[in-house]
């Protein structure tokens, strides 16, 4: 998707994000760009413009259901950018549980497996 996007459609979301004085749902966003399709369509490609203008240093903030916002608070950014690193390594986990679980045939093989323990340090 990013070969589609353009320095324009960039400019012009981080135009907005500018002026916005809370945060801005993708659907908003995307109509206020003349981005036509879907909702989800719009979504994407919000979501597509809003990576691109983070990975060129914009500090966009997403906020649940309510919305894109701009910050220029380092430490709410960064707080922001915890939270991502939480949740993606969380998936993470998630993504390895199951495919554990997939080598199982019965899935029933990580319910009953003991932790490992190392009881070497308790005996010297």
């Amino acid at each position: 998707m990013y070969e589609t996007l353009t320095t324009q459609e960039a400019a012009c979301c981080l135009r907005i994000l500018q002026e916005q004085s809370e945060p801005i749902v993708a659907v908003k966003l995307a109509e206020r760009l003349g981005l036509a399709g879907s909702h989800e369509t719009k979504r994407r490609r919000i979501r597509a413009i809003i990576k691109l203008l983070r990975d060129k240093g914009s500090m966009i903030v997403a906020v649940g259901m309510s919305g894109y916002f701009l910050t220029e608070d380092t430490g709410v950014w960064k707080d922001y950018q915890e939270q991502r690193q939480i949740t993606a390594k969380r998936i993470l986990g998630e993504t390895h549980r199951r495919k554990k679980m997939i080598a199982d045939s019965k899935g029933q093989g990580m319910l009953f497996k003991a932790p490992r323990v190392s009881y070497g340090d308790r005996l010297r």
